[in-house]
C-alpha cells in the first residue's frame, strides 16, 4: 500500500467515524434509578425527558432530586461506554491498516 492509498484509507476511515459519532450523539440513552425515575439523554449529553414514575417522590424534595442525580449519572456512563466503543472500534481498525469489517 503506497502512501497515497494509506492517506485515502484514513481519511475514509475519518468520514466513517464522524458518521458514526453523529448517530451516536443522536442516540437516546433512558436510565432508571430505583424505579423512581427515568432520565433520558441524548449522546450529546442533551436532556430529553425526566419522568418521575413514583408519585411519593413528589413530597420529597431531596429523594427526588439525588433519584434525578443517579438516574443522570446512568445516561452519561451509559454514552460513556458507547463513546469508548465507537472509539476502540476505529482505533483497531488503525492498528491493522484496514477496516474491521
Amino acid at each position: 500500500m503506497n502512501m497515497q492509498q494509506m492517506v485515502q484509507a484514513m481519511q475514509k476511515l475519518q468520514r466513517q467515524y464522524e458518521k458514526e459519532h453523529k448517530l451516536l450523539e443522536e442516540k437516546e440513552f433512558t436510565n432508571t434509578a430505583n424505579g423512581a425515575i427515568s432520565v433520558t439523554l441524548k449522546g450529546n449529553l442533551e436532556m430529553v425527558n425526566i419522568e418521575i414514575l413514583d408519585d411519593e417522590l413528589l413530597k420529597e424534595k431531596e429523594d427526588l432530586i439525588e433519584m434525578i442525580k443517579i438516574a443522570y449519572n446512568g445516561c452519561k456512563d451509559q454514552i460513556s461506554e458507547a463513546e469508548d466503543e465507537l472509539a476502540n472500534k476505529f482505533q483497531q481498525a488503525n492498528r491493522t491498516g484496514g477496516f474491521p469489517f
